[in-house]
């Protein structure tokens, strides 16, 4: 009788040492997914060194958390300020020919002298943000790139 018992006793320590080990593989397995599900969004750092619009909402000189998140090369960047989201306007992701040295931005100037951001490049990258009304431009580099990160 001491045998059966012994025996029954083992078999539920194996039984819980199973179950342990098929709890703990499933919540890696759902952390896991969960952050592929979150790495769909790329984020980087974009200084500006002089007042800029973005999607209607001026942009003061500063240095601004830039996220963009879609899928294929049409995507919505967000451009936020600490916690607080400035603007989000649609963009798109350009691929380049060769990496950009330094990480910045471009500009176009309207006739009464704004300045409105164009295009998101980034250091050591074969690709660049085009935003808004400019995503319909080629991935040509611009010549007007007054500013670096």
């Amino acid at each position: 009788m001491i045998r059966f018992r012994e025996a029954r006793t083992k078999g539920k320590e194996t039984l819980m040492r199973k179950t342990r080990f098929t709890a703990g593989l499933l919540t890696f397995s759902l952390l896991l997914a969960a952050s592929a599900i979150a790495g769909n969004t790329n984020k980087a750092t974009l200084k500006v060194s002089e007042t800029v619009s973005v999607g209607g909402k001026q942009l003061r000189a500063g240095t601004y958390r830039v996220e963009w998140a879609g899928s294929g090369s049409n995507v919505e960047l967000s451009i936020i300020d600490g916690r607080e989201t400035v603007a989000k306007v649609p963009a798109q992701i350009l691929p380049l020919e060769k990496a950009e040295a330094a990480s910045g931005y471009s500009t176009t100037t309207d006739q009464a002298g704004n300045k409105a951001l164009t295009e998101i490049f980034f250091g050591g990258k074969k690709y660049q943000l085009s935003i808004g009304e400019a995503s319909a431009a080629t991935a040509t580099p611009s010549d007007n790139r007054p500013a670096s990160n």
